[in-house]
């Protein structure tokens, strides 16, 4: 099936006006959390530059990719072997018959934001989500196959204003919430059984609940140089109509950038994530049994975990357009239960205001 593109519209929030230096970037193994990623990195934006232009609205497109394989356990890599469940072998609850081996994601995120004043704003996103997952297993038929999965992902609102502001620092807030408008009820042919099934969490498009998220950043501009920090929070509240809630997340983002003139600007950052498991489950995705949970991805305690990301990019103006480059790799990696790992993300950001 053909991927929607930059033709969708992710409205972002507030917090979009200016430098994509400060977007997080973390690990994700369902699509609404790759679409929490993009929502983190809008909501880590200024509105310092729009500002600047007296300019209202501001437009853009965020692509993202993200790419997990192969497995830990904690901060211990796994080959496949050690996590693929085998006849001869004894069935724990740490290998199983069927076994995710490459996960891509992908998220196209359309923005459109409106500045109330020099200090107010708000927005609306609109990510749209594809996922892609490779698989080996032990079931006669399904030696390999992938899945796919595609669609509109949690749509968010958001209002973001400045706290303080003199000629060289900043501190901004937000706040808004995530709507459950993702499907949670993806199907497709899996060794289950015969014909369409439930998917997976990984495979779902949104979280199914109405989430509540809020950032605070800070910025420092020194000569050429502009430092900063951002914190962003997500709240999970209730459980979806599967009986399930995604984990609450926590990042932490510092951040450098270098105007080396007015067209080009490179920049670096280091951030920590921390997110926790799946509350509750979906029986449909289970089996039968002692051992209820034919593939790691089935298992709510098989999410969640702790990381450090470093990244760097580049920012190119022209006129009233921006384009940002970056590219994060995970140096620290703990998770909870058997998950794959990120290898690396990669994202591209135009926008315009107007």
């Amino acid at each position: 099936m053909d991927y929607p593109c930059s033709s969708t519209l992710k409205v972002v929030v507030p917090l979009l006006l200016a430098s994509s230096v400060t977007s997080f970037q973390l690990h994700a193994n369902t699509p609404s959390e790759m679409a929490d990623m993009s929502l983190q990195q809008l909501l880590s934006l200024t509105i310092e530059d729009a500002a600047t232009l007296n300019k209202r609205w501001q437009a853009s497109v965020l692509y993202k990719q993200m790419r997990l394989d192969g497995y830990m356990t904690g901060s211990t890599d796994l080959s496949n072997e050690e996590v693929l469940f085998r006849p001869v072998e004894v069935r724990t609850d740490s290998n199983y018959p069927i076994l995710p081996t490459v996960i891509t994601q992908e998220a196209v995120i359309s923005q459109l934001a409106y500045r109330i004043d020099e200090n107010q704003s708000i927005g609306l996103s609109i990510p749209l989500i594809r996922q892609s997952t490779d698989h080996i297993s032990i079931v006669p038929s399904y030696p390999e196959f992938t899945i796919d999965s595609q669609g509109l992902g949690d749509l968010a609102i958001d209002y973001k204003a400045v706290l303080f502001r003199d000629l060289a620092r900043q501190i901004t807030y937000s706040v808004g919430v995530s709507l459950p408008t993702g499907s949670i009820d993806q199907k497709g042919d899996t060794p289950r059984a015969a014909g369409d099934q439930q998917l997976p969490y990984t495979m779902q498009l949104g979280s199914g609940t109405w989430d509540f998220v809020g950032g605070l950043g800070y910025q420092h501009t020194l000569g050429d140089w502009r430092l900063g920090a951002d914190l962003f929070v997500k709240l999970r509240t209730g459980k979806n109509d599967r009986d399930y809630r995604l984990g609450n997340r926590f990042a932490l983002s510092t951040w450098a950038r270098l105007a080396i003139n007015d067209s080009v600007q490179p920049f670096a950052k280091v951030s920590y994530h921390d997110w926790g498991s799946i509350n509750g489950r979906d029986d449909e995705i289970t089996v039968p049994g002692p051992f209820p949970y034919p593939a790691n991805i089935t298992n709510p305690n098989n999410y969640g975990g702790r990381q450090v990301n470093t990244a760097a990019g580049v920012e190119f103006t022209l006129a009233d357009h921006t384009i940002s480059l970056e590219y994060s790799l995970p140096v620290y990696q703990s998770l909870n239960g058997v998950q794959t790992k990120e290898k690396g993300n990669a994202a591209v950001r135009w926008q315009t205001e107007f």
